[in-house]
């Protein structure tokens, strides 16, 4: 039995040969429009024409690529990939249609264009024997098809015609009822007779033979009416095999033999060879056996040479095959050698990030190792100049304990102990500068440790001013020297009290250090926006300039003497610079030789340090 797209096969090879010349007519005229009278405007429209009515498959393929490069609407790029993909399917390259098919759907805007798309995939499965893909796509596209008729019915027909291959009959004969119902109702009858021998033939399928011979009957005689003697011809060879099934070989050589003249007419090889070797059979079966034989003869004639164009065909596409093999393999080798150089670069790209990264962190290393470096160096060059100043100045104090001590050997042996309340004040003046260098030296180490406690307050300056004139006083009064507060408002300092007084008592002593009697140390203060603006000072002898540039550092030389021979430990004004900073607040130096010094120091205010930090009281 003939099987495998009959339906189609046939419709499409009657199109063909009525309009095959027509459309190489349309085509050379496209062609000659679109090579001399060129217009941006209209290239898409001329080349979607040249990619439909191409007869070759390589032009066809051709002028769609063009078509899709003048594509700018997706309407346009899906018409383009549609094409490619009919070229590329008759060119045997299926899986780049499918690929082109699925591309136009996605740029498809219209349900009808859309379900053309589906139809286009459906039947490309179905050359390739995929039956679930061709079923799934063939329905999704008829439930588009509904405003189209006539592409519906042969939708229709192609999924009955999908499952009549796969032996689904009964899917087969619905599909195949509903396409002929269109076909009626539009009035193809082309569609129409052979819709009826399709259910002819699957009637035969089914074993009902009056069925099936009504409905092939009834495709012949329209067939003939429109002179389409192939498709006569092979139902005729059914109606044969279904007399010959019934007993009745009479009828079935008459329709056999019909077939056989009607198939050398028209040079159908494979009908002659189909109703040669049927016509054979019965033949021999009715005792004509010498027109058997010839008719077996003419049989094996027909098939060698049928086989021979078969063979050559299955030879070219043997060739064919290779070659798409061959360039598969270079394609594959292509790949695999940029995936190769992909993954090369990639690691390079990583190494040389890798060693970027370790890089930087080498240089930060060994960059904060330098800064490390440098720290350590300037804390040891700041232990070096602290163990100068106290091999210098701390060995002053007790010196004077050991001559003072012999001394009072001295005049307890010569019993002139009236002379011992002399030495007595001396031991109450070492006393006093030991144990100022030695709090300025506790507290130096402590503020260098980290560990000196700033535990900010609320202090008031002049109660803190006139503790320290208190303390003082006895220092002045022993050079004769006028000190005074002079704070005329209560203000409130933010700051903690401790380094606060030490600032003021170093300044102070420093002033009182290096004024001559009869001169005056004077402190004063004023509110300056933010800061409390305490100023100290005194009618001394005054900093040379030199000395000014690093006078709040530690420097390694001794101390300088006061004005009656006074020492310190040197530590003295870079604690008051540490101790300032400390708290938040500045200091800063005038002074002129032989007129004075002015140490002005800010120290930020407890009334704007509340407003801006909401700072309890």
């Amino acid at each position: 039995m003939i099987c495998s797209r009959l339906s189609l096969f046939i419709i499409l090879l009657i199109t063909t040969l009525l309009s095959s010349a027509q459309d190489k007519r349309v085509f050379d005229s496209l062609e000659l429009i679109y090579k001399t009278h060129r217009s941006t405007d209209s290239d898409f429209e001329i080349l979607n024409q040249l990619a439909f009515h191409a007869n070759n498959p390589d032009t066809s393929l051709f002028y769609a690529r063009k078509c899709l490069e003048s594509s700018s609407e997706n309407y346009q790029k899906s018409y383009s990939y549609s094409h490619i993909g009919n070229a590329l399917r008759l060119k045997g390259d299926y899986l780049a249609a499918v690929d082109a098919y699925l591309t136009a759907l996605d740029y498809a805007e219209t349900i009808v264009t859309k379900s053309t798309c589906l139809l286009s995939l459906a039947d490309t499965y179905s050359i390739t024997g995929n039956h679930p893909n061709a079923v799934k796509y063939y329905q999704q596209a008829i439930s588009g098809l509904e405003s189209n008729p006539e592409q519906l019915a042969n939708a229709l027909i192609n999924l009955g015609d999908e499952y009549f291959n796969v032996g689904v009959l009964d899917s087969a004969l619905h599909y195949f009822k509903q396409a002929g119902q269109l076909y009626e109702q539009i009035g193809h009858a082309t569609g129409i007779a052979y819709n009826l021998g399709n259910i002819g033939l699957v009637y035969a399928e089914q074993g009902k033979s009056d069925a099936a011979e009504a409905n092939i009957q009834q495709a012949v005689s329209m067939l003939e009416e429109m002179e389409d003697y192939y498709g006569i011809s092979v139902y005729l060879t059914y109606m044969s095999d279904i007399y010959r099934d019934k007993g009745d070989f009479s009828s079935a050589q008459k329709y056999c033999e019909r077939s056989l003249r009607l198939a050398e007419n028209y040079g159908l090889k494979e009908q002659i060879r189909d109703a040669s070797l049927k016509l054979s059979e019965l033949l021999e079966q009715g005792g004509d056996i010498a027109r058997a034989y010839t008719l077996h003869k003419q049989y094996v004639a027909y098939r060698d040479s049928i086989n021979n164009e078969e063979t050559i065909q299955k030879i070219a596409d043997l060739r064919t095959e290779y070659e798409v093999g061959q360039k598969q393999a270079e394609l594959d080798l292509l790949t695999a050698q940029q995936r190769i150089e992909r993954l090369f670069m990639i690691g390079i790209a990583i190494l040389a990030v890798i060693l970027l990264m370790l890089g930087a962190i080498i240089f930060k290393f060994y960059r904060q190792k330098s800064k490390i470096n440098l720290e350590l160096e300037r804390l040891n060059e700041t232990k070096d100049k602290f163990f100068s100043i106290i091999s210098h100045d701390l060995r002053g104090p007790v010196m004077s304990f050991m001559g003072i001590s012999r001394m009072i050997k001295f005049l307890v042996k010569n019993k002139a102990t009236d002379q011992l309340l002399e030495v007595a004040d001396d031991i109450d003046n070492s006393v006093q500068r030991l144990s100022g260098l030695l709090d300025n030296l506790l507290n130096w180490a402590m503020q260098q440790q980290g560990h000196f406690s700033n535990v900010p307050e609320k202090i008031s300056l002049r109660e803190l001013c006139e503790d320290l004139v208190k303390t003082l006083d006895t220092m002045a009064q022993a050079k004769k020297i006028t000190l005074e507060a002079d704070i005329s408002t209560d203000i409130h300092l933010w700051a903690d009290r401790n380094s606060t007084m030490t600032i003021l008592r170093n300044l102070v002593s420093n002033a009182l250090k290096f004024t001559p009697e009869g001169g005056s140390v004077r402190l004063s203060a004023t509110c300056e926006r933010e800061y409390a603006v305490i100023t100290i000072t005194d009618t001394g002898v005054g900093i040379s300039q030199d000395k000014l540039q690093n006078l709040f550092r530690l420097q390694a030389k001794k101390s300088t003497y006061g004005t009656s021979g006074e020492k310190g430990l040197g530590l003295g004004l870079q604690l008051v610079h540490e101790f300032v900073e400390m708290n938040g607040g500045l200091i800063g130096v005038h002074s002129k030789e032989g007129e004075g010094t002015t140490f002005t120091v800010k120290i930020p205010v407890y009334e704007h340090v509340q407003d801006t930090t909401s700072v309890p009281s």
